[in-house]
């Protein structure tokens, strides 16, 4: 007797009740639009390596929320010291693009460690600071902040500002989760200022980039805002968009001002809130976890996706200096992809209902 693959028994029987689809759909919508943005661009090459890279993403998002929720978290805290070891081969075997260091080539593809570096680093800071609460013992605390500081020195010697922000910025919230006092805010708030002035004095581009932001636009953000202009409310219609092609790093930075040219602003702001639906989604999927760690984690996850698309939003309207921020799941690029397809399966993986010690009250 043939049986449904739906059926209670199969993989996909058990896994969808377990599940809360609307993380999964939202996360499919933000592809679907990338996949259709890069096809308006009319790069063949480009969009066959984005459809490739989706694929991929795809698999590796389905893998991850099939795993156990322990193996999972034992392989995201392993597997951070490999990418930080890639972290160091980039100033070994790495080549230079745009004037930073920051990419690996192997064959016909490349990686940027610090993406892949984004939900393991997450997950190995909240998983120390869940064991120093659990266990009064905030010397555990020296492990992810040594990790910490060495991250921000290598994205710093990249350079990557960008992206030591993102690390920076999760650390913050971890420890404002876990640890609540103001003393430990302050120390984190004054280091954040001291890697800001030394990045800004350090950095001709940065100085470049803030200055510009200051006193006035750099081409590449005046060609944003000309295709912003031109799409309008409801846009020039999908493919006819002509500005498009004068905005520098279409692809990837600043995919938001593409897509509002030809689909107009309604539909740019409908993507903008997807974000903070997503974040709100989470939560309350999370809201039954009873396990500290994958409570916090989730939030921290979903928080941080928010954030990115927060800052790659307000570069392309000129709200903030431009940061190198990809769009979460809808610029194109390998690595961003499937770091995204990391951090969306942890999400699910975590928050789907599981009979396991990590449903348990600790």
């Amino acid at each position: 007797m043939n049986k449904s693959f739906f059926e209670d028994d199969s993989i996909f029987g058990q896994l969808l009740p377990s599940v809360n689809l609307k993380l999964i759909f939202i996360p499919f919508l933000f592809l679907f639009i990338g996949i259709f943005t890069l096809f308006s661009l009319e790069a063949d090459r480009d969009l066959i390596k984005h459809i490739i890279y989706a694929l991929t993403s795809l698999f590796v998002f389905f893998i991850i929320i099939l795993l156990p929720k322990e193996l999972l978290k034992k392989l995201l805290n392993f597997s951070i010291f490999f990418l930080i070891f890639l972290l160091f081969l980039v100033f070994i075997l790495g080549y230079e693009k745009n004037g930073a260091q920051r990419w690996l080539r192997y064959s016909f593809f490349s990686i940027q460690p610090s993406e892949l570096l984004k939900c393991p680093f997450i997950c190995f800071v909240s998983w120390f600071f869940y064991l120093s609460v659990k266990n009064i013992n905030y010397k555990l605390l020296i492990f992810p902040f040594s990790i910490f500081i060495l991250i921000l020195f290598l994205l710093h010697l990249q350079p990557d500002i960008g992206t030591a922000v993102y690390f920076f910025t999760s650390f913050f919230l971890i420890t404002c989760l876990y640890i609540k006092k103001i003393k430990i805010f302050l120390i984190l708030f004054f280091i954040g200022l001291i890697f800001a002035f030394l990045a800004y004095i350090l950095n001709e581009h940065v100085q470049i980039r803030i200055n510009e932001f200051l006193f006035n636009k750099s081409m590449q953000v005046q060609s944003s805002l000309n295709a912003i202009n031109n799409g309008s409310y409801v846009g020039v219609g999908l493919g006819e968009g002509r500005l498009k092609y004068f905005v520098i790093e279409n692809k990837n930075d600043f995919i938001y001002s593409i897509i509002i040219e030809e689909l107009g602003a309604v539909f740019g702001m409908f993507i903008a809130l997807l974000y903070p639906m997503y974040l709100y989604f989470t939560k309350k999927a999370s809201d039954i976890i009873d396990n500290l760690f994958l409570k916090n984690t989730v939030f921290v996850l979903s928080f941080m996706t928010c954030f990115q698309a927060f800052v790659n939003i307000s570069t392309s309207i000129d709200l903030m200096v431009p940061t190198g921020m990809p769009l979460p799941f809808i610029s194109y690029g390998g690595s961003s992809l499937l770091s995204y397809a990391l951090i969306f399966g942890t999400v699910v993986n975590f928050t789907k209902y599981e009979k396991s010690s990590f449903n348990q009250s600790s």
